[in-house]
């Protein structure tokens, strides 16, 4: 019998594991996730103790969206190597995509105990809040950890400005009722602190002379210039600026998604740049492009974004309506609003100077609307009384309960439409808070599941009333969910994020919009609606001829915005202390 040798079945081995975690990563390089996953599996059933096994196989059911099974791949991981930051860090954000903040809190605290002073690991454990709450005082709890854990952290000295893998985006704070302006300050002088560049270099990025007739370079960049609400805000505003005046060059993030939508963008710009993935190389890339006007569309949204906005590219940089708050960042010059959904005390909220474009920040095109083609059956609604809140799970903060309840006690015979989440995790905590808080409205509830963009618009048609959700309401999807009249009950807030479907009204000229100012009058302007079909077809018949002459296409926004970006670099720059005024081109 010939003998075995152990030594040479080792290695044979440890040659098979390394083979499948390179096959593996390559499938998983290639969007092949399912392949990919086959081959990290095999790996864990030849060799349970691989921590590199076990990461991959979570990463693998990450991207598959298979988010229990992956905190339990990953967490043997971290077990596996207990000073692994990554493993960790990798955690905390998965917990967050489930918006399981206890888990969050576990898992960023463990990262941060291997490593105190770092700064990202510190703001990470930080800005944990819920994406859909359980409740109003868990928000409130969440939120004054989150002030008090900053309270020292600005000031703290001995600091790493490590490349921790960074999750510390504050984007859930604009779905709470508060200025955010001085905790968003706050966050932005710390990115720049970790981020921005040398104090030996020029921050203002000294203009190109223009000659007569040379065109002002303005570049867009993005994270979701794909098929995505962002695209469609900005699509617009690049599509009909004028050529004669900009070059105009869109700029995508290294990981973001390439689609038809992309391509249709592209198409209308004259330079497309897609950026390298480590930071660095962005940034020269970013520099080598030189651009008058760099315009961040979605400060908030993405990490790296956040990044690169820390650092200074072009004489102008501005940041606008794509997400409606301040980035805090003292790189950003202005916020870009309109003059129709800003508060006079508006440049209160925000650390740039606040420019009131003309009208509402956006240039929607009537072409991406759908002609509503489904009925009430195809969703198999009841035939009468049906108010929809169809906005996004997570915007529905716990306060709106009691303002949906109360409908539900007054029009008793009414139902109530909701859009499940894409994540589970999220219309779970969803169900459970309405069963407690609002049980009225949780026996007359109609929860459908998630839908193309056509049948979106169709539901939105079918509806009786649309129920605008207070603190961060419709943007985009006001768009998509009014032309055809639907009346949407709005409760208007003192911030750009509750202000947009007033403003719309107000852009309009509807007569009586269904405006509210205070949760009891929009209590009483949804039930008196609802049972008043007279007064509700008159409006629906008002909101349905208006929008489709004053609401869509509207070139004032791209006129104003062409003005403002001329002006400014004609002056050097935007005053902060300062209010710009349209000028004619």
């Amino acid at each position: 019998m010939t003998e075995v040798n152990p030594l040479a079945n080792s290695i044979s081995t440890t040659e098979e594991l390394e083979k499948l975690l390179i096959l593996g990563n390559e499938l998983a390089s290639q969007g092949l996730h399912e392949q990919a996953l086959i081959h990290f599996l095999k790996l864990v059933e030849l060799d349970s103790e691989s921590a590199a096994g076990w990461e991959a196989c979570g990463h693998a059911l990450d991207r598959l969206g298979r988010w229990g099974e992956a905190a339990q791949a990953l967490t043997h991981a971290a077990d596996l190597d207990p000073t692994n930051i990554d493993h960790r860090s990798a955690l905390g954000i998965l917990y967050h995509k489930m918006s399981n903040t206890d888990g969050q809190i576990h898992w960023y605290g463990e990262a941060l105990a291997l490593q105190p002073n770092s700064l990202i690991l510190k703001l990470n454990h930080a800005l944990v809040l819920p994406a859909v709450a359980t409740s109003r005082e868990q928000v409130d709890a969440l939120i004054e950890r989150c002030e008090t854990l900053f309270s020292n952290l600005e000031s703290a000295e001995n600091l790493e400005f490590s490349d921790a893998r960074m999750r510390c985006q504050p984007s859930l704070l604009a779905y709470y009722n508060r200025n955010n302006r001085p905790l968003l300050e706050s966050y932005g002088r710390m990115m720049f602190r970790c981020y921005g560049d040398d104090p030996s270099f020029d921050q203002r990025v000294t203009p190109k002379p223009k000659a007569n007739g040379d065109k002002i370079r303005i570049g867009f960049i993005s994270g979701f210039f794909c098929d995505h609400s962002n695209a469609r805000a900005f699509e617009g505003l690049i599509k009909h600026i004028n050529h004669n005046l900009f070059e105009v060059v869109l700029i995508h993030l290294a990981d973001s998604r390439h689609d038809a939508v992309s391509e249709e963008l592209e198409s209308y710009c004259d330079e497309v740049q897609r950026l390298s993935a480590p930071t660095e190389e962005a940034v020269t890339e970013l520099r080598r492009l030189v651009l008058d006007v760099l315009f961040f569309t979605d400060i908030g949204m993405h990490p790296d974004i956040t990044r690169l906005a820390s650092r200074r590219h072009a004489p102008l940089q501005v940041t606008g309506w794509g997400w409606p708050q301040t980035s805090g960042l003292p790189t950003v010059d202005a916020y870009l609003s309109g003059d129709l959904v800003e508060s006079e005390f508006a440049q209160e909220h925000y650390s740039e100077n606040l420019i009131r474009l003309p009208g509402i920040p956006c240039c929607y095109l009537s072409e991406r609307l759908e002609d509503p083609t489904k009925d009430r059956g195809y969703f198999f609604l009841p035939e009468d009384r049906l108010f929809g809140c169809i906005q996004s799970l997570h915007k529905i903060h716990p306060d709106f309960d009691d303002i949906l309840e109360s409908i539900a006690k007054n029009v008793p015979e009414a139902w109530f439409v909701f859009v499940e989440s894409q994540v589970t995790s999220f219309t779970e905590i969803f169900l459970n808070r309405i069963a407690k808080y609002a049980p009225h409205v949780s026996n007359r509830m109609i929860l459908l599941g998630h839908m193309s963009r056509q049948d979106f618009q169709s539901l939105a048609a079918c509806l009786d009333m649309l129920l605008d959700t207070p603190y961060f309401g419709s943007g985009v999807t006001l768009f998509e969910t009014i032309h055809d009249g639907t009346p949407i009950i709005t409760l208007e807030g003192p911030f750009l994020r509750s202000r947009f479907v007033a403003g719309a009204y107000r852009l309009m000229g509807v007569g009586h919009p269904p405006v509210a100012q205070s949760a009891e009058e929009y209590v009483k302007i949804a039930s008196r609606l609802m049972q008043d079909s007279e007064a509700r077809m008159k409006l629906r018949e008002e909101i349905r001829h208006k929008a489709k002459t004053h609401l869509y296409d509207r070139l004032d926004y791209v006129r104003g915005f062409e003005d403002f970006a001329l002006d400014a670099i004609r002056r050097g720059g935007v005053s902060r202390d300062g209010q710009w005024q349209p000028q004619s081109t």
